[in-house]
């Protein structure tokens, strides 16, 4: 049969994205839907007339997953703490194929185990393993795709600042980071549903970047496409954890994230491992070109 699958969270940067694939899938699942708080549904109302069921509920409550096989977890950082609710909730509802909110760097590498900003993503991991021990028929999906090209390009959190053209970067600039379109992401994430797992396991990793690229190429190549040359200032990484640990001691916890994710992204860590699992699927990514001018 095939499966029901809902989103929590298809309000946030990647949720619209996974939506539209989901619509563009429509004939594979057995229903597909939003899962929202009564007050917001204004915001998917368009998605509803396109055949995305609305489901309005709380996303801590059971109720709201009957039904559902698969659940697309698309917690931010303001509600990634409440994730394991959203788990428990999901289980127990019968959901028996869960999606995570990684969408990310691969954190199961060495140094960001003890990561400040991944700290509710670890704990979400342990929580699905000890679920996965106790309910049979239980597995998860990790999409590890490095660092969005949207988010490099359009928000000031890895360092550019396009109204002043400039580009902030702690670390090597002649470093290659893995980008990836939420395009993209969305596309592998829903056709990865459709891929079951290996016979035994529970747990799945796909590492599906669009590609590697430089640091210093990805700015150019932004600049390019809106004809300025940034201008590049670049700090040693040590710069960006001691404004981290400023940030901590003073209490302010979201500049302590921003530096964090800043002296991440100057890392080699940020950078996919390989191999990557690309080829399993049916389209071949955008260039980082492609990906910078599809939301220009």
């Amino acid at each position: 049969m095939a499966p029901a699958v809902i989103v929590v969270g298809a309000g946030g940067n990647l949720g619209p994205s996974v939506v539209r694939a989901l619509l563009a899938h429509r004939g594979d699942f057995r229903s597909v839907a939003i899962l929202a708080a009564p007050e917001k549904k204004v915001k998917f109302v368009d998605f509803e007339s396109q055949g995305m069921e609305l489901v309005l509920g709380d996303y801590t409550d059971s109720n709201s997953y009957k039904g559902f096989d698969v659940a697309i977890l698309l917690a931010g950082n303001d509600i990634m703490k409440f994730q394991l609710q959203m788990i428990d909730a999901a289980i127990a509802a019968g959901v028996r194929h869960l999606y995570p909110s990684e969408f990310g760097v691969d954190i199961s590498q060495g140094p960001f185990l003890s990561e400040r900003y991944f700290r509710d993503k670890h704990l979400t991991r342990d929580h699905l393993r000890s679920k996965a021990r106790e309910v049979p028929g239980l597995c998860f999906t990790y999409i590890i795709i490095g660092v969005f090209g949207e988010t490099f390009a359009l928000s000031p959190v890895f360092g550019v600042d396009r109204e002043k053209k400039e580009f902030y970067f702690y670390g090597d600039p002649e470093t290659e980071r893995s980008f990836s379109s939420m395009a993209d992401t969305a596309r592998y994430t829903v056709e990865s549903i459709l891929i079951p797992l290996e016979p035994g396991k529970q747990e799945r990793t796909l590492r599906v970047p669009n590609g590697n690229w430089k640091v210093k190429d990805a700015i150019k190549i932004l600049g390019e496409i809106e004809g300025v040359q940034y201008a590049c200032n670049i700090k040693p990484l040590k710069e960006a954890r001691e404004l981290q640990e400023k940030s901590r001691q003073s209490g302010d916890t979201s500049e302590e994230l921003a530096f964090s994710l800043k002296a991440l992204f100057g890392t080699p860590y940020a950078t996919v491992p390989k191999p990557w699992d690309n080829d399993k699927f049916s389209f071949a990514p955008m260039t980082l070109k492609e990906m910078f001018k599809s939301f220009f």
